[in-house]
């Protein structure tokens, strides 16, 4: 009797879950849960997937472009607002949504970063707004001099630029008598030094020699105000010669009430774009007057005010009224610098929050924010209300990296830290500080919000802020080996987009699908700026010609004739699996496999088999589709026990299953 033959088991694996990018050596397949009968499996590289069709596998949707059909670049980051896009391009125009304004400030040689804020777009460096409504240029800083010196710049912006020629009589510095009840400013005809009061009749008359000097004005009339030391008197009637008091004229005054010391600066020009509320800064004071003479000034004089920053309470074009206690008016003729400047902050560190602007200084190790609802004033502390502007200190090293708001608070990362402030006004608030994975230097821009969880890049990877926990990496098996640098982030719908520079100098554009946790690998693309528009994500090419969008660009009205919309055409895609059945102890002999696949017209794909871990791949099998309809590879490969795929294809398809047939045999392994 002949012996009988064992004949080998012949098993077959079905593969229905295509999960993402798993780059680590774990790469391969497994059951989807222990109760699952699904098997699913990673791939070691993707080239153009997405996760839009799991657990199938598919390439992405077609791109739209939006391009110039000129040699305009975009000289800004991309804000989206109500009306569309806004940018800047490089022959100084502003686009709002389908509007263009010419702005003339703008210069084209420079980077621009704008912001929102309100109804306005704030633009750096130039440091100025344009209100959308009416497209209003003002300027943030101002500096008005007097230098007596000859120029004759009547120009109206930029302000920094103006210098003014004063004549002696025209530049003065005298306490005054400001009414907030009437908003109107009293400026003294003169001022006499003594302590007389002028209210008693006996100081009334023309015959009393301390008040020559009244009584020698041939202006004096009612409601001439006079300064007398600490206190301003009205004029409020006048006898004329020949009355019952003979030859002796007589002018009655009344005291007025002077709650606070208030001084005006007057000058030529010295008010142009600055406004009653605004807080400045006077400098240039000096005891020397413009012919060279010294020792002109009261030294207390200058120290009251040289260097200080004070609220203006009353504005005209030649005169500014600022809170200031003076020991009396001191005619003055020198020069005097006024001033509303904003801070230097790190370039493209600037966000809104609650109707501020907050930024920060690495030079300085500062953040700020500025007073709300003005980005003009970001000295305004004198008030102690909780409209107030706010600085401070930060205590910890390094460069800040980036700047986010989050949920209530506003995050400010360094590389090894978070500074998270909270609060609604100056006096709340709260700085707390972890030491935790901050930002990579290099890359502010990765910073993403996507339901209420913050995205960026950081030393390690990618990670996920969420409130009330710690970072999490997120990237660490679908990123092993590299590290990633100078990075961009954008959100479209739930998917974070990340390109960023790889260790090895590739670019990549890596998608991670925030709702079922999947990495994908679309292709180099580099972003230079993005923004997210009604869900949908758009972003500048590193040409700064294009803007690009993953999808159909349907939600942006592009009705402007320096660009046209273009849809993509084709595009290659690739999906290489991991080592499949390494990690199991008896040898799985595979035989055959079949893949089925949905594809549209005119789609390709490839099949590529790789026997040996770094062998050759080879080409197994191609199919071109000539209709839609759904066909499966079938190919019958040699005998082996480790197997990896790739997929190569042209065209939409939709990835739906493998079925590998394999014969199991002993634990011990064979050399193939």
């Amino acid at each position: 009797m002949l012996p009988e033959l064992n004949i080998p088991r012949r098993d077959t694996t079905s593969i229905s879950v295509f999960r993402g990018l798993n780059r680590s050596p774990n790469t391969g397949f497994s059951r989807a849960s222990s109760s699952s009968s699904s098997i699913y499996t990673e791939f070691k590289d993707l080239k153009n997937m997405t996760s839009d069709k799991y657990p199938q596998l598919a390439p992405r949707a077609n791109r739209s472009r939006i391009c110039s059909d000129t040699e305009l670049k975009i000289i800004s980051n991309l804000l989206s607002a109500n009306s569309g896009l806004i940018y800047i391009d490089s022959d100084k125009n502003l686009h709002i949504g389908a509007e263009v304004t010419k702005i003339d400030e703008i210069d084209r040689t420079k980077q621009h970063h704008i912001v929102l804020f309100g109804n306005k777009i704030v633009v750096f460096p130039e440091k100025f707004t344009v209100n959308m409504s009416d497209k209003k240029v003002t300027a943030i800083d101002c500096q008005n001099k007097n230098l007596n010196t000859n120029i004759g710049s009547s120009s109206n912006f930029p302000i920094d630029a103006q210098i003014f020629d004063y004549a002696y009589l025209n530049c003065s510095i005298t306490r005054s008598h400001y009414d907030a009840s009437t908003n109107k400013n009293y400026r003294p005809k003169l001022t006499l030094y003594t302590n007389l009061d002028l209210t008693d009749e006996k100081y009334q008359l023309a015959d009393n020699h301390d008040m020559a000097n009244i009584f020698g004005l041939d202006s004096i009339k009612i409601g001439t105000v006079v300064e007398s030391y600490n206190s301003f008197y009205s004029v409020i009637g006048i006898e004329k010669k020949g009355s019952t008091y003979k030859n002796n004229r007589l002018v009655r005054f009344k005291k007025l009430s002077q709650k606070f010391n208030y001084t005006t600066i007057r000058a030529i020009n010295i008010g142009i774009d600055i406004r009653a509320g605004d807080f400045v800064k006077i400098s240039g004071l000096t005891n020397t007057t413009a012919s060279g003479a010294s020792d002109y000034v009261d030294g207390s004089y200058i120290d009251n005010l040289n260097n200080r920053s004070y609220k203006v309470y009353y504005v005209s074009r030649n005169d500014l009224v600022i809170k200031c206690e003076l020991e009396s008016s001191v005619p003055y003729t020198g020069t005097v610098t006024v001033e509303r400047i904003s801070p230097d902050f790190d370039e493209g560190k600037i966000v809104e929050r609650q109707n501020r602007l907050w930024c920060c200084s690495s030079d300085k190790n500062e953040i700020y924010c500025c007073k709300q609802g003005d980005e003009r004033n970001w000295q305004a502390y004198g008030d102690g209300i909780s409209t107030d502007s706010w600085a401070m200190t930060c205590g910890k090293e390094g460069k800040f990296t980036g700047i986010a708001t989050r949920n209530d608070s506003i995050i400010f990362f360094k590389e090894n830290y978070a500074l998270k402030i909270y609060g609604t006004k100056p006096s709340n608030f709260t700085l707390a500080e972890y030491n935790v994975p901050g930002v990579e230097i290099g890359s502010e821009k990765s910073l993403v919000n996507i339901n209420s969880t913050l995205f960026y890049l950081g030393h390690n990877g990618v990670y996920a802020y969420q409130s009330g926990s710690l970072p999490a990496l997120i990237s660490e098996e679908s990123l092993w080996e590299h590290t990633y640098k100078n990075a961009v982030g954008g959100r479209h719908g739930n998917k974070y987009y990340i390109s960023a520079q790889r260790d090895d100098g590739e670019q990549e554009l890596l998608v991670y699908d925030t709702d079922k946790g999947l990495w994908h690998k679309e292709d180099d693309t580099k972003m230079i700026d993005c923004t997210t528009y009604n869900g949908v994500l758009y972003w500048l090419d590193d040409t700064k010609e294009n803007i690009m969008c993953p999808d159909k660009a349907d939600n942006l009205l592009v009705d402007n004739t320096k660009y046209e919309y273009q849809q993509e055409d084709c595009f290659e895609w690739s999906a290489e699996t991991g080592d499949l059945y390494d990690s199991e102890f008896n040898v799985k002999n595979i035989g055959k496999i079949r893949i089925g696949i949905k594809a549209e017209k005119g789609a390709k794909v490839s099949l590529f088999v790789q026997y040996k871990d770094n062998g050759e791949w080879r080409k197994v099998s191609e199919m071109l589709y000539s209709e839609k309809k759904p066909r499966v590879f079938a190919v019958a490969l040699r005998r082996a026990e480790y197997l990896r795929l790739k997929l190569v294809g042209t065209g939409q398809v939709e990835i739906y299953g493998i079925d590998i047939e394999h014969s199991r045999g002993s634990d011990k392994r064979g050399n193939f």
